[in-house]
């Protein structure tokens, strides 16, 4: 089974001298949906981070589909990252962009799609997430409910192989975490796309969940396997 990522001994964060997480190990495979729990400063964007290749291992190692990367070309640093979709913390979005550029910015440019192409593959989420009045806005005229709403379907809409959700419940009421979970779970039952959620909210893992561990400045605690009963 192929793995998706894995650090071993690795030390992350914004400077080498000082990393906010050492040592740092864990391996997730296909289909092994992990949740990461962490309090706020703890290091869980920087490791978001570093998976995506913006800031680079100091010492350890890791890799990111069989991939090296303590030191990525451009060309691997693309490969990955079409492989993964992100919503990172705070549901970024550009703001010089329509709602619907954003959800589109990968579509077009990462996988060259036509506009006719494009829509055909938005219009199973503008239903299911009623982003319809949405698409015309730009991000700025968003509530923080609406915000996560549409990054993310920025994030699924490329049927990624590894999903990326950064604290996504942050500011969601229930409905929204409610909607969340659901996408969630028919994705996972889709097969193609394996999710790792970092949580700052002590939330009851979901069933799907393969693992949990929690994050701390001193490493990974050793992921516990959860229980499919």
């Amino acid at each position: 089974m192929e793995t998706l990522i894995e650090f071993q001994n690795a030390a992350i964060g914004y400077e080498q001298a000082s990393p906010l997480v050492f040592p740092l190990s864990i391996s997730i495979k296909k289909g092994e949906h992990c949740l990461i729990l962490g309090e706020s400063g703890v290091g869980k964007s920087a490791l978001v981070k570093t998976i995506m290749g913006i800031l680079y291992v100091g010492t350890g190692q890791y890799l990111a589909f069989e991939r090296e990367m303590t030191n990525p070309s451009a060309v691997l640093l693309s490969y990955v990252r079409k492989k993964i979709g992100l919503l990172p913390d705070r549901g970024i979005l550009l703001q010089n962009m329509t709602n619907f550029q954003n959800i589109a910015l990968q579509l077009k440019y990462g996988h060259m799609m036509t506009g006719d192409r494009i829509m055909e593959r938005l219009e199973p989420y503008i239903a299911e997430f009623g982003l319809g009045p949405l698409l015309d806005l730009y991000p700025c005229e968003l509530n923080a409910d609406q915000m996560k709403k549409v990054g993310f379907v920025r994030a699924i809409v490329n049927n990624p192989d590894l999903l990326i959700l950064d604290d996504p419940y942050e500011g969601l009421d229930d409905y929204g975490v409610n909607r969340i979970n659901t996408s969630l779970q028919r994705i996972v039952d889709e097969g193609e796309t394996t999710v790792l959620l970092f949580s700052r909210k002590r939330i009851l893992p979901a069933p799907f969940y393969k693992k949990v561990a929690y994050l701390t400045p001193n490493g990974l605690g050793s992921p516990r396997e959860v229980s499919s009963t």
